[in-house]
């Protein structure tokens, strides 16, 4: 679809009773206008940012976007940051509009950025090394997925801007080498679970391991021939 298929009356009923928009830069023309009415809705938007897409493709999504999810790939192509920590603040501080940014880092679980708002004057904490402190609380011994949070502060990185809000480290889980059949589709399944966090106002300590054990089942299931 292109935007001249749907009149902006259409548009506006289609979207009357959502609580919440997900779009990911495919067809990014017809994703955008979607996503303007969406915003003149006050619908939420989350955005999956895909490092496939184009600058042109993501751009302007992301600055109606209210959720961000990407994969570990996608925030140094972004920002040229290679720290992830730094690179997931620079992205908060580009869009102001973002509530949280997530990526997904594969067997090594995922990392949440999330801002809340706060005018408050105490000093700037690195976040690389709050990440370092998180890591350093992992429970490497547990199976199944866990979260661990730093508390709500002001956070810096290796741009030039600053946050207020805290950092989450979610861990994956630990599948035996025979039970791994395919991690195809892994990520939409990470999303499809934050999305449904989102939908049931699930904190974020609870929605990450939710959603890295929905990834790891997808992981386990059989894949139908191509």
């Amino acid at each position: 679809m292109v935007p001249c298929d749907i009149s902006m009356s259409n548009l506006s009923a289609a979207l009357q009773d959502v609580n919440l928009l997900y779009l990911d830069g495919y067809s990014h023309e017809m994703a955008l206008s979607v996503g303007k009415q969406a915003d003149l809705m006050k619908i939420p938007i989350l955005v999956d940012a895909e490092p496939e897409r184009t600058k042109t493709e993501l751009e302007h999504l992301l600055d109606l976007s209210s959720y961000i999810v990407c994969s570990g790939k996608f925030p140094e192509k972004w920002t040229s940051i290679s720290c992830i920590p730094s690179a997931l603040l620079e992205i908060l501080v580009q869009y102001p509009r973002a509530r949280f940014v997530i990526a997904t880092l594969g067997e090594n679980g995922c990392m949440m950025l999330e801002r809340i708002e706060d005018d408050s004057g105490i000093d700037a904490v690195d976040i690389g090394n709050v990440a370092e402190s998180l890591r350093l609380k992992v429970h490497k011994d547990d199976n199944l997925p866990t979260c661990v949070s730093s508390k709500f502060m002001r956070l810096s990185g290796r741009g030039h801007g600053t946050i207020h809000g805290r950092l989450l480290i979610g861990t994956a889980e630990k599948i035996p080498a025979p039970e791994l059949v395919d991690t195809t589709g892994c990520g939409d399944a990470f999303i499809g679970a934050v999305l449904y966090g989102l939908c049931t106002e699930m904190a974020p300590e609870k929605m990450l391991p939710f959603a890295c054990q929905v990834a790891s089942n997808a992981e386990r299931s059989a894949r139908a021939p191509a």
